[in-house]
């Protein structure tokens, strides 16, 4: 009976750690060499007290909603950054993206990134820190599961997982 406990300790404290690993980490991988990687787009994240002007394409206005919490509400400069190995069906915006990172959205005045990389033609998404710490699990719009509900939400803008608002 003793065994019997344990193993069901066990198994629950296995299962309770692989359903928490699964919301809080990321799915992506840190992006070895992301910083040597080509910026395509810069611009900023507004802070959380500017008006978002109608005009705007949606996803760009779903981003700013996403992210205008950062850094006390004050917004951040971003850049857009995109896996050398990735440009040609990045640009294409046809999809067919090779295994491993493709793109990065640099949070520059908080050092985060926001990442995309393939794996068996499937978007996987992650957030970490410059130095490679993973913080998907810092708050809700850095998890994974946000990032899918966005990424596949935005028609012609998210193609194969990967976003912009340059259609």
């Amino acid at each position: 009976m003793p065994v019997n406990k344990i193993c069901v300790g066990l198994v629950g404290a296995l299962g309770c750690a692989m359903a928490m690993g699964v919301q809080a980490g990321s799915d992506a991988e840190f992006p070895e060499g992301w910083e040597s990687w080509p910026v395509l787009s810069s611009a900023a994240i507004p802070d959380n007290q500017s008006a978002i002007p109608d005009s705007l394409p949606a996803i760009v206005k779903e981003t700013i909603k996403t992210y205008n919490w950062v850094q006390d509400g004050k917004g951040s400069k971003y850049n857009v950054r995109v896996n050398p190995a990735h440009m040609d069906a990045y640009k294409m915006r046809t999809g067919g993206y090779p295994d491993g990172p493709t793109a990065v959205l640099e949070l520059t005045d908080i050092k985060v990134l926001l990442v995309t990389e393939h794996l068996l033609g499937e978007p996987q998404y992650g957030a970490y820190t410059y130095d490679g710490k993973d913080i998907a699990g810092a708050h809700p719009s850095l998890s994974p599961k946000t990032c899918v509900a966005c990424h596949t939400g935005y028609g012609e803008a998210c193609v194969t997982g990967v976003c912009s608002h340059n259609e």
